[in-house]
């Protein structure tokens, strides 16, 4: 059996649990502590999603790549990102919903953007260069 690979972020380490890349579709299956997240992301399609504000990337073969969901794991069922719901120093309370249903998870700083990175890191996708720290 292989060992997960890891990614340290901070102090936070974030365990690689499952990767697939199908049809211009990439899903990142990981985990932090003892909870399960999912990243998807997808090609950009044509002209621009006035609901969407997350980053955009490039894969290798410079496409322009966006996410489509994150979702949180519990009691056997995927809840998708909402927003984040309370600021702390370190940690912040993040809304995840399904259907009608809402969690509250405290989560790292952040987290929607550290999910970002570890999918670039996986991936080999990179950030837009007008979205990187300067």
């Amino acid at each position: 059996m292989n060992p997960m690979t890891t990614h340290t972020l901070g102090v936070d380490t974030f365990a690689i649990f499952e990767k697939e890349e199908k049809g211009g579709v990439w899903m990142l299956h990981f985990i932090w502590g003892k909870k399960d997240f999912k990243i998807y992301l997808g090609k950009k399609t044509g002209g621009a999603n006035p609901d969407y504000h997350g980053p955009e990337l490039l894969s290798v073969n410079k496409e322009e790549v966006i996410v489509s969901n994150l979702q949180y794991l519990n009691s056997f069922e995927w809840y998708d990102f909402q927003k984040v719901a309370g600021h702390g120093l370190a940690y912040e309370e993040v809304c995840w919903m399904l259907g009608g249903k809402k969690r509250y998870v405290e989560l790292p700083k952040g987290f929607h953007d550290i999910a970002v990175e570890l999918a670039c890191r996986e991936f080999g996708l990179s950030r837009q260069p007008w979205q990187q720290a300067g």
